[in-house]
């Protein structure tokens, strides 16, 4: 290691006084999870344009990776600006900017519309998926939408995808999201009182840290946050140094529901 516990120590203060700093302009606000799509258990990797909801509260997605997931071609036509998605013996027609979607000839009424957005078709994932006839879930908690084929009864598979070098369950309360902090690669995890079962958020900490960190750090790290009992107790901050992984792990104070955690992915400089 070339930063000394001193030298940490130091850079947690300066970084806790800026947040503190900031905090006094803002309200306090909780980290939220970034929108994932999950198709038959595969997370779906979008290059370029992201999901988003939009006003009507829809969950919005580029069409071609979600139906080529789901088994489907896709074909554009520019002059009239219609999508033509087609499986099997379903073909299903969008136009960009009409509340409507044929499904074999037949036109069905939606809340909302495609769009173009950064050069991709966007579309109603919900509306587009039922047409192709699978199954939609949508998990708020999580901010995922699960879609599935095949008729199966279990919406939710337990997929799992990667984070900075852990493996992370996908359907899982626990926030887990790689980040950059103060020019360091971390990974952030973010136990929420006001999540569904915090008991198995924690559990679900313990066993992704455990992956590359040793059992004492683990332990320790989990009997510390087990000392916030309720919502607005005060939990202190703490750090430490994992010896097997030879990295910091950091806890935030909390004086909310949110508890954070941050494992730096890369050598303290």
């Amino acid at each position: 290691m070339n930063m000394t516990m001193k030298h940490f120590r130091v850079s947690i203060l300066l970084v806790a006084a800026a947040a503190i700093l900031i905090s006094s302009f803002s309200f306090h606000v909780s980290a939220a999870f970034p929108l994932r799509v999950v198709v038959n258990n595969e997370k779906i990797a979008f290059p370029d344009a992201q999901p988003y909801l939009d006003e009507n509260d829809r969950t919005m997605v580029p069409v071609r990776f979600v139906s080529e997931a789901l088994g489907a071609d896709v074909k554009w036509d520019g002059k009239t600006e219609k999508v033509t998605i087609t499986k099997g013996s379903i073909k299903a027609i969008l136009q960009i900017g009409k509340k409507s979607i044929e499904v074999n000839g037949k036109a069905q009424n939606m809340d909302t519309v495609a769009v173009k957005k950064e050069g991709r078709t966007i579309v109603p994932v919900r509306f587009v998926s039922q047409a192709l006839g699978a199954e939609v879930e949508w998990d708020e908690a999580v901010s995922t939408v699960y879609i599935t084929t095949g008729g199966t009864s279990d919406p939710k598979p337990g997929g799992t995808e990667n984070v900075g070098g852990f493996t992370v369950p996908l359907d899982t309360d626990l926030l887990v999201v790689e980040d950059n902090y103060g020019g360091d690669r971390v990974v952030s995890f973010e136990v929420n009182l006001l999540r569904a079962d915090v008991e198995r958020q924690i559990e679900h900490l313990a066993d992704i840290l455990s992956q590359k960190c040793d059992q004492a750090t683990v332990d320790t790290v989990v009997a510390h946050i087990k000392k916030k009992k309720e919502r607005f107790d005060l939990l202190e901050e703490f750090y430490m140094l994992d010896k097997k992984s030879d990295r910091y792990i950091y806890i935030f104070e909390s004086k909310f529901e949110d508890i954070s955690i941050m494992y730096y992915i890369d050598e303290i400089k």
